[in-house]
């Protein structure tokens, strides 16, 4: 049998309308979501930079692969303090 109600027409399917009268109900969720959504690309951007400082200074002072490791482990703690910062709400 076909949900009826005031967001459904005879056959049970959703109206144009129903969305309308809730403006809130997937605005929401969204306007939260927001500051995740290029977590990602901060995280990678965050390790690729000390990876790049790290090998850019190995070129320049023959000292392969040590910078490059160093700065990929800086990297990679940056990025980590910034994944905390960001999902216990302190980056806000």
């Amino acid at each position: 049998m076909p949900a009826t109600g005031p967001e459904t027409d005879r056959d049970g399917r959703r109206t144009p309308e129903a969305g309308k009268g809730a403006r809130g109900d997937w605005t929401r969720p969204v306007r939260e979501a927001a500051p995740y959504l290029g977590l990602g690309t901060t995280l990678a951007a965050t390790v690729l930079l000390g990876l790049g400082a790290g090998y850019w200074l190995d070129r320049r002072l023959g000292t392969e692969p040590l910078l490059f490791l160093a700065g990929g482990g800086l990297g990679i703690a940056a990025a980590g303090v910034q994944f905390f910062k960001m999902v216990s709400g302190r980056g806000k």
